[in-house]
């Protein structure tokens, strides 16, 4: 039994093959949660199947781990919890 038949979706050909591709350049278990993912987006645009480009909106939505850590890398000294210079006020 598929994951897709487990969670009642219906994939469009080039979604199979649009999921099938990220699979692949990103992990199994993250491709299998943009099963669910894009099912709410098909469903919210009042479609029983899902399409390529619900996908691809996923896709954007949340990031697999190489995307994550390449982003961090970028935000490297942007982000609020990091400090940049030691706090004086907090000095005793």
């Amino acid at each position: 039994m598929s994951r897709c038949e487990e969670e009642d979706v219906k994939l469009a050909p080039d979604a199979l093959q649009a999921l099938t591709s990220m699979a692949s350049s990103t992990t199994l278990r993250y491709a299998l949660n943009l099963i669910s993912c894009a099912s709410l987006i098909a469903r919210k645009r009042k479609s029983e199947t899902v399409e390529k480009e619900d996908l691809r909106r996923c896709y954007m939505y949340f990031m697999d781990e190489k995307r994550s850590v390449q982003w961090l890398k970028e935000q490297q000294g942007k982000l609020m919890f990091e400090e940049t210079e030691p706090d004086n006020a907090m000095q005793v």
